[in-house]
Order: C-alpha cells, then sequence, then structure tokens
C-alpha cells in the first residue's frame, strides 16, 4: 500500500492516516491474510533473533550497549557518575 502512495507527495503522517483509514474498511477475509502472513513473519523474527542473541555478535553488542548507556547516563540525583578509574574516599 505504502509503494502505492509514494508517488502522491504524502507526508509520513499523512501516508500513515491513508494507510490506516483503508486497513480499517478491509473486509475480515482480507485481513485474515494479511494477519496470517504476520504471525509467520512475527515468528520467523523471533526465532532468528533467538539464535542471533546465542551469537558471539550479540555478546559484544550487549557489551558495548552498556559500556555506552554508562557513559552517556545523565547525572543520578545530582551525583555526578563516574564512569572511568577507581572511586576515592574524601
Amino acid at each position: 500500500m505504502r509503494e502505492q502512495l509514494k508517488g502522491q507527495d504524502l507526508s509520513f503522517t499523512e501516508m500513515a492516516k491513508v494507510v490506516g483509514e483503508r486497513w480499517q474498511v478491509l473486509s475480515a477475509d482480507s485481513r485474515e491474510v494479511y494477519e496470517k502472513r504476520a504471525a509467520v513473519t512475527k515468528e520467523k523474527y523471533n526465532v532468528e533473533l533467538a539464535d542471533y542473541k546465542k551469537t558471539e555478535s550479540y555478546a559484544n553488542y550487549v557489551e558495548y550497549l552498556a559500556d555506552f548507556k554508562a557513559k552517556n547516563a545523565p547525572e543520578n540525583n545530582g551525583r555526578h557518575v563516574v564512569t572511568t578509574g577507581t572511586a576515592r574516599s574524601c
């Protein structure tokens, strides 16, 4: 549906509204075809994601993300978060 609307110079929001309106008036039988396809695709995605989470690449990504969040975290309750070195007592 989106491919059909691309040539109409609509914003993303306008396009989403048109697609949503067309979905609402679609018959239940027509919807069922798309809902079944979506369910199959979602299950395939979940299987692939579970497999990916067992890889070294995923472990590296999780570590990278934790480091990134630690370095870019806002201050906690007015206290600065120490991201490197060791804590020293005052």
